[in-house]
């Protein structure tokens, strides 16, 4: 009797203690990876609103007739806990569009072959991508001022229901023009803005990978060319792919060139007029009057998108 009432503690610990490893093998199993989840989700929450509040950036620098420097955070890696400090990691890449998005080309009086000035615009994209996710791979990534959530090769818009909702808002901010008047007569112009907007990678520091606190730089600068007696002005909207009609971007950005054209030149000027035989789906064309001598001044913003 007195053997059996020195085991019956042993077997009393024995079963607190198989209570105590079951209990730390469910919260390992179930609580742990659902606390991690939800951290993941927070850090993701993180991660977009880096990427919007980057996107209202490019917009205000796209816009700006000054330069500017400005950056956003964007978590790189989450998921940690008290419970589990591990984090997921991810990557921050800027990549330059594989082919422009616009191009001006001048002619003036001396040569109505050969342009006198012939300039290329470009975009780029940005994306983040999670590594080692505790919840799922959910990506962003910024194209044409809008954001989409990514999944695999799967793409959807943050914003919007589908594609075809998607407004392509900062088509506005990158093409830009106004006029100058002659002398006295308000309706004739001798002087023509026109300013365009380039986005372009950082050429040291375009990508950056890890689990800390990641950051999008943007550094804009503005630079203006003038050129003499000019007497047309082609604005050509991806003038790649022939003659087909645009959609999606490219038919955003052609409305937003052609309307503040109109705005500003034609409607403002009568000594300039849109050339309808020049002009097709993806080119607006433009003749200015030889007379008096018209001076265009094209201003470049070059924005420069890095990461740290």
């Amino acid at each position: 009797m007195k053997q059996d009432d020195a085991v019956a503690p042993v077997i009393a610990a024995m079963l607190v203690l198989a209570v105590i490893v079951t209990f730390f093998a469910v919260w390992n199993a179930t609580a742990i990876p659902s606390m991690k989840a939800q951290a993941e989700v927070s850090h993701l929450h993180e991660a977009e609103g880096g990427m919007l509040r980057f996107s209202s950036d490019i917009s205000a620098a796209a816009s700006s007739p000054s330069g500017m420097i400005l950056s956003e955070q964007v978590p790189l890696g989450g998921g940690d806990i008290l419970y589990s400090a591990t984090k997921s990691g991810g990557v921050l890449e800027v990549q330059e569009d594989a082919h422009p998005y616009m191009r001006i080309l001048l002619y003036n009086a001396s040569s109505s072959v050969l342009p006198v000035d012939d300039r290329t615009f470009v975009l780029s994209n940005i994306s983040y991508q999670p590594t080692g996710n505790f919840w799922q791979d959910q990506g962003y990534v910024w194209s044409h001022g809008y954001v989409n959530v990514t999944r695999g090769q799967k793409e959807v818009p943050l914003e919007y229901y589908t594609m075809q909702d998607v407004q392509y808002n900062l088509a506005g901010a990158l093409f830009n023009s106004g006029v100058g008047a002659y002398g006295n007569d308000p309706g004739t112009c001798s002087v023509v803005i026109i300013k365009g907007v380039n986005l372009v990678p950082a050429q040291t520091a375009s990508s950056l990978s890890g689990n800390g606190i990641g950051a999008l730089t943007l550094n804009s600068s503005i630079a203006s060319d003038k050129f003499f007696n000019v007497t047309t002005m082609n604005v050509s909207i991806r003038w790649t792919g022939g003659n087909s009609p645009l959609t999606g971007f490219p038919r955003a950005m052609h409305d937003a060139a052609n309307a503040s054209l109109a705005n500003n030149l034609e409607s403002s000027c009568t000594n300039i007029h849109f050339d309808p035989v020049r002009s097709t789906p993806r080119t607006i064309a433009l003749i200015i009057d030889p007379v008096p001598n018209v001076t265009v001044i094209r201003q470049t913003a070059d924005i420069t998108i890095g990461t740290r």
